[in-house]
């Protein structure tokens, strides 16, 4: 707090229940959402977590899953700490003074819980790599006794700016724990769209569906004809484009064995 200027980071200590965290406030009191498998993760919330599970598994320690409860937990302990910059603190508390295991209470978990807390890291790297040089938080990362987790990225125009939460938590529950995906990463859906001579159609709108033709995303091509969506992870999208003066066309396009696809669509003249 000496200096807004520069990332914080604050050390999780361990104690009983590993109840150790890191301390941010809420000027909002944490109220427990309803119950429900409507969690939604960010990229950076994915990313974050496929960067965890990574670095345990190079370490040789089993990957952690997802659970609902710890992430609900998480996502408000985000948003108190940015909407309350001028409490954070050491001692992991949020803004009504509660420790990391009343705030998981709140939200259904009641097993013993740790938690990472930081400030002022603009992206996953950045903050990842803060908290593996910190010795505290490494050792939450690389805790065998934890078995799930959830993660959170909170963003504000004030204070320090970006803030994270990583709730750990000792038990799993059958019923609590997420799908790989509601949590796995981004797929990558890069669309060309041209007109039947080759040329690039700018301004044409493209829509990106899921199997069940829900609409996933939508934009307009820029002027080489581009158009870059992220949806979240499936085996198969469908992706329409249409352009004024042209007919539409809508492709089948399977995701499951790449991270990123490359789309071509052209459209013939109306």
């Amino acid at each position: 707090m000496k200096n807004k200027k520069k990332p914080l980071i604050y050390a999780l200590l361990q104690s009983g229940l590993i109840s150790g965290v890191c301390v941010f406030l809420l000027g909002i009191a944490l109220v427990p959402e309803s119950k429900a498998s409507d969690v939604t993760f960010s990229e950076e919330e994915r990313e974050l977590i496929k960067n965890i599970n990574d670095y345990r598994d190079k370490n040789n320690l089993k990957t952690l899953e997802i659970s609902e409860e710890l992430s609900r937990a998480a996502k408000a302990m985000a948003e108190d700490m940015g909407k309350n910059p001028t409490t954070l603190n050491h001692e992991h508390k949020d803004s009504l003074g509660r420790l990391p295991a009343e705030r998981a209470s709140l939200f259904g978990y009641d097993d013993g819980v740790g938690e990472n807390l930081a400030a002022g890291y603009s992206t996953v790297d950045k903050v990842f790599k803060a908290w593996k040089a910190s010795a505290e938080h490494k050792d939450n990362l690389l805790d065998s006794d934890f078995k799930v987790m959830g993660v959170a990225f909170y963003k504000t125009n004030n204070n320090y700016k970006w803030y994270w939460v990583n709730m750990f938590g000792t038990k799993a529950h059958s019923s609590d724990l997420l799908s790989e995906n509601d949590y796995g990463m981004m797929k990558k859906v890069k669309v060309v769209v041209t007109g039947s001579t080759g040329l690039a159609l700018k301004k044409a709108k493209v829509t990106v569906f899921s199997e069940k033709m829900k609409k996933l995303d939508s934009g307009k091509t820029n002027t080489k004809g581009r158009a870059n969506f992220s949806v979240e992870p499936q085996d198969n999208v469908y992706i329409r484009a249409v352009f004024a003066g042209h007919k539409h066309y809508t492709k089948k396009v399977n995701l499951k064995d790449s991270s990123t696809v490359n789309v071509k669509i052209w459209l013939e003249q109306a």
